[in-house]
């Protein structure tokens, strides 16, 4: 409990003194104290490490990420980090961030524990997180918990003019920035295949599966081939590659070959995907099991 709370409790400087010399407050920090024992959960200490920063304080960086389910913390002895909006001293157990963006969306609470937001906690974490990589597997976590959100990391990032860790966070969402439409894909999908001499395939039948019935983007019926286009709009999230690999299972039951390309496989490596093409285009097609 912070001083402040015991105050309002009716204890005065005193009668905080006694209990803590007879053992019922216990200090944890600068005036905070544990009730009756200093070992506190993970959750007790990350709301002691608030309360002993200020009534303005969050919690943030890779505590906040901690919290959030984004990443581990990486031992017991590591500090825990807290944003504060003036210069406050830290301790061996406290890492203290002032930081001037103070805009009230970016910051909610968990269990009563004041914290950073998600988008916030992902752009502090930029700044100190050991490698890109680290950080890109912080991004994957919050799209797998249903926790991203590109529109406030977009928000976030347009505040965050100077901020050392800007350009890792753009790198790190930079697979789920809109890409081309569907049929500025296929467009270039039909290019490729047009300037490689290879057959044209049908755009978007409707094929039958073992179980269902699909629309496909590309089909060559004498091949049993099935191409999937896959664009951002539909294929950014977990759910919708759980969709995709279904949908590719019930095709190959029914018998047919199903491959998948992305943007950048038709515009940054055309090359290596019209060799993948041919070899499944052969002179002699093959006709699917039905």
């Amino acid at each position: 409990m912070a001083v402040s709370q015991l105050r309002a409790l009716g204890l005065n400087k005193q009668a905080v003194e006694r209990r803590a010399v007879a053992g019922w407050l216990r200090p944890w920090s600068r005036g905070v104290y544990a009730v009756g024992h200093i070992s506190l959960p993970r959750l007790g200490q990350y709301l002691a490490a608030v309360m002993a920063c200020g009534p303005s304080a969050a919690l943030s960086h890779r505590s906040a990420a901690d919290l959030w389910g984004l990443r581990p913390r990486t031992g017991s002895l590591q500090p825990i980090e807290v944003t504060v909006p003036r210069s406050r001293a830290g301790s061996p157990s406290l890492e203290v961030h002032r930081s001037r963006m103070l805009d009230p969306g970016d910051f909610t609470r968990i269990e009563g524990i004041p914290i950073t937001s998600v988008a916030r906690t992902l752009l502090d974490l930029a700044e100190v997180a050991s490698s890109q990589r680290e950080l890109d597997r912080a991004v994957d976590r919050a799209e797998r918990l249903e926790l991203f959100d590109l529109v406030a990391l977009e928000e976030v990032l347009s505040r965050a003019s100077g901020r050392r860790g800007t350009t890792r966070l753009r790198c790190a969402i930079e697979a789920w920035q809109p890409l081309p439409t569907r049929s500025e894909l296929e467009d270039r999908h039909r290019e490729l295949l047009t300037g490689a001499g290879l057959p044209s395939p049908r755009y978007n039948p409707l094929l039958e599966g073992r179980r269902d019935t699909h629309e496909v983007d590309a089909f060559w019926p004498s091949h049993g081939l099935v191409v999937q286009l896959d664009g951002f709009a539909y294929h950014r999230t977990r759910r919708d590659r759980e969709r995709d690999a279904s949908t590719d299972a019930d095709l190959e039951l029914a018998g047919y070959r199903v491959l998948r390309l992305t943007w950048g496989d038709v515009t940054a490596h055309p090359d290596r995907t019209v060799l993948r093409l041919r070899r499944l285009l052969p002179e002699s097609p093959a006709v699917p099991a039905r």
